[in-house]
């Protein structure tokens, strides 16, 4: 699989996780529901069809199966300045996605991992969102991955 698709799947994971969030959405109709849709980002649209199916279903059904996991480890590692309930809720997919693959995903660096969710994060936001990203998964890296630099 190229760098492109696991980018392009990264991105489309973090609009799934959104769109589950807001709307309630199955994970199932998100699945099924990919043929024919386009992925939106502020530089480029491209067509679903260049992510990996695989990747994005083991990805979200990992988030889904280990959230209150995860969402704890985002907890423990916010600044007292930053509550959990009061991220936006794409952060919190950012986020979740990112935690998911620090976590579980062990044999993709993590380097490789929070340079990914940074550029997504750049997808959505202008401001100091993608350096809070940064911060918060290089903190949660030196946790889960202790022998991974």
């Amino acid at each position: 699989m190229s760098k492109k698709s696991k980018s392009l799947t990264r991105l489309v994971i973090v609009q799934a996780l959104y769109q589950m969030e807001m709307a309630g959405t199955d994970i199932t109709d998100i699945i099924n529901s990919l043929e024919d849709r386009l992925i939106f980002d502020n530089n480029f649209d491209y067509l679903i069809g260049d992510i990996s199916k695989k990747l994005l279903t083991e990805i979200i059904n990992g988030v889904v199966d280990n959230q209150k996991h995860i969402d704890s480890i985002i907890k423990k590692n916010l600044s007292i300045n930053w509550k959990f309930n009061r991220l936006d809720k794409i952060l919190k997919a950012i986020l979740r996605g990112a935690v998911y693959e620090i976590s579980y995903k062990l044999n993709t660096p993590t380097k490789v991992i929070i340079s990914e969710y940074i550029d997504i994060t750049h997808s959505f936001y202008f401001q100091k969102e993608p350096e809070f990203v940064n911060a918060i998964l290089d903190k949660i890296a030196v946790v889960e991955r202790e022998s991974d630099g």
